[in-house]
Formats: C-alpha cells, sequence, structure tokens
C-alpha cells in the first residue's frame, strides 16, 4: 500500500472512530464509557463482517444498555479516561478524540436532562426516524415526542439566556 493510500485510509479511521466516540459520548457524558462503548462494539465488529452502519448501531445500542444499568445501580453516573484503563482500552486514554471531548463542554445538547438530550440526540444527531428512536429508547411514541418537545424547549430556553456559548453546535449537521 502506497503512503498516500495509507494516510487517507488512517484518516478515514479516525473520523469514523470520533464519530462514534461523539455519538457514544453524546448520549452518556462519560468519555470513558463513550471510549469503553466503541472498543466494545469495534471488538464485536472484528468478530463478524459487519458494515459501517451496523457498527454505529452497535454503538448506539451499548450506550444505551450502558445508561440502563447505571439506572437500575443508581451509580454516580461519572467515570473518567481513567475507567477506560479498567475496561481494557489503554491506548484510547491518550486518542485525540477523548481529548477533544472537552471542547464540547460549551454544546447545549450537554445541558439538557439525561431522558430529553438521548431523545434529541437519537432523531437530531444520529437521524433516526421517531418510531425507531423511540424504540431504542424504550418509550413509546407519544412520550418520545413529549421527550423531543421538551429538549426543544429547555435549548431555546438555553439560546434565550445566553446559556448556548457555540450556538453552532445546534446548526451543525447530524454526525450520522
Amino acid at each position: 500500500m502506497t503512503p498516500q493510500i495509507s494516510q487517507t485510509a488512517d484518516k478515514h479511521i479516525e473520523s469514523e472512530l470520533d464519530r462514534l466516540t461523539y455519538s457514544a459520548y453524546l448520549l452518556t457524558l462519560d468519555p470513558g464509557v463513550a471510549v469503553s462503548v466503541v472498543m466494545t462494539a469495534i471488538n464485536g465488529s472484528l468478530e463478524e463482517i459487519t458494515t459501517e452502519p451496523d457498527l454505529l448501531e452497535r454503538t448506539v445500542e451499548l450506550a444505551l444498555e450502558q445508561l440502563r444499568r447505571e439506572s437500575q445501580t443508581k451509580g454516580d453516573g461519572e467515570s473518567s479516561a481513567f475507567d477506560a484503563v479498567l475496561y481494557g482500552h489503554s491506548p484510547a486514554i491518550n486518542s485525540p478524540t477523548l481529548q477533544s471531548l472537552n471542547d464540547l463542554s460549551g454544546n447545549p445538547i450537554l445541558l439538557l436532562d439525561s431522558t430529553s438530550r438521548i431523545a434529541f440526540v437519537l432523531h437530531h444527531v444520529l437521524g433516526y426516524e421517531l418510531a425507531e428512536a423511540a424504540a431504542k429508547a424504550q418509550m413509546g411514541e407519544t412520550e418520545y415526542r413529549a421527550q423531543l418537545r421538551k429538549a426543544y424547549l429547555q435549548l431555546a430556553s438555553f439560546h434565550s439566556e445566553g446559556r448556548d456559548s457555540g450556538g453552532k453546535f445546534l446548526e451543525e449537521p447530524a454526525l450520522a
């Protein structure tokens, strides 16, 4: 493989890892869990032949499963990059992707309450249709729509209060 092709492939892989990690982070708000979820999804995909959408799908499923487990155990919901070492993914600790999650601190999506954030991210960031997103979030479609409305109201409130330091996050296209 020529160096130019190799660099292009490396950039594509890095871009895909970024997309998966950001998606998991927006759902979990936990960098350690986000990295662990992505690494678990990748490890699972290596065991069977899979396509890109399946990798994103698996990442979303794992992130939502982790959130359900945490809500059942009533953990503190916080972990750190250190936890990725515990999860067996120590090379991910120093990754630019994990380090860049701090750049999202001004993103108003991170200020949404958990259920509204998940509804918003599934539908508007990851591009799932309402019925599919509601099923993934294990909600009825009516409840899901109510959570989306709540997210819209919270985001509008943040915007009117001037709390969204970077309104560009609401204008960016979906990751998926």
